[in-house]
């Protein structure tokens, strides 16, 4: 019998399944496997690759269309060819632009800081 399991995403709260595998070889977009490292649905995944992992936001401050540019298909098939140069796990059907408009503005969680351990 099939375990398929579901969990939400850390950013936007919408539910999806954990993949069976990931390609280890997936330089962005990689599923997630594991709920405990379960991260983002690919729609925040995409959003946290602009915004936070490429140089794609400063294109789009700089663009007059803003954000908007993220419905143009042109921009989504650029897309696509970067996920397939990067090898990603999700496909670029899987990927909702609209979604991704929308909650272009939703925060990321900061990441927790280690504690620096001093020796005595």
């Amino acid at each position: 019998m099939l375990d398929i399991r579901i969990v939400n995403c850390s950013r936007c709260g919408v539910a999806l399944r954990l993949a069976e595998t990931a390609n280890e070889e997936a330089r962005l977009l990689r599923h997630a496997t594991n709920p405990e490292i379960s991260g983002w649905c690919p729609d925040c995944a995409v959003t946290d690759f602009m915004k936070n992992r490429s140089q794609l936001s400063i294109l789009m401050e700089m663009n007059p269309t803003g954000k908007q540019m993220l419905l143009d298909p042109r921009v989504q098939q650029q897309f696509a060819k970067l996920m397939q140069t990067g090898r990603a796990d999700a496909k670029p059907e899987e990927i909702n632009w609209q979604r991704v408009h929308d909650n272009w503005d939703l925060p990321f969680a900061k990441a927790a800081k280690s504690r620096k351990r001093t020796s005595n």
